[in-house]
């Protein structure tokens, strides 16, 4: 089968995926454990990766791919800066499986690095979160620096913390609850939400 097709390229997005989800968990899960998260034998996994290691530089160019796309769907530049935030908030929420790469990594020597452009895209982020100050539609009291790492905070959380604890809540409901709590917290009248 061609790396190309789109079974292929189903499947390994499969085994990255599950690479993803197995090794936030549990770092020093083995290639068995992954394998049978995405459903594949040892075997289908070697054909696509070698070992972990190009299975993590897989995982990362899937983050990178996730953020870009997040970043770029939201845009960033149309509307009141609270608008703009709730479509960034609303991508990353769609992309979350792929963006726990960056947040289930402790800092260690094979920490999934963020792209190399991320000095740009915090610009237009930061930019789109002042505009908000300006504009009004964000509470201006709160920097930039605090609404952009509560919603990574906000992220994990709905990643990481069991489904029993969010009261047995849907993945739905989890979704909305965590689109609700990011919006409430930064515009600046959290009662028009």
């Amino acid at each position: 089968m061609s790396d190309h097709t789109p079974a292929a390229e189903r499947t390994r997005r499969a085994i990255v995926e599950a690479g993803i989800a197995v090794l936030a968990a549990n770092p020093g899960a083995s290639i068995g454990e992954i394998a049978a998260k995405a459903a594949v034998s040892r075997s289908t996994f070697h054909r696509y990766f070698s070992d972990k290691a190009a299975l993590k530089k897989a995982a990362a160019d899937l983050a990178a791919e996730a953020w870009h796309t997040a970043v770029e769907r939201a845009r960033l530049a149309e509307g009141t800066g609270l608008e703009a935030y709730r479509r960034l908030c609303t991508e990353l929420l769609d992309r979350l499986p792929a963006l726990v790469w960056w947040m289930s990594n402790d800092g260690s020597e094979d920490a999934p690095s963020r792209p190399e452009d991320e000095d740009e895209t915090d610009r237009k982020i930061a930019a789109m979160l002042r505009r908000g100050h300006e504009d009004g539609s964000i509470d201006a009291q709160l920097s930039v620096e605090w609404i952009s790492n509560s919603v990574w905070a906000v992220l994990y959380a709905v990643y990481f913390i069991p489904a029993e604890t969010h009261g047995r809540l849907s993945g739905f409901e989890v979704r909305q609850q965590a689109l609700r709590t990011l919006l409430k917290a930064a515009a600046a009248d959290p009662v028009g939400i």
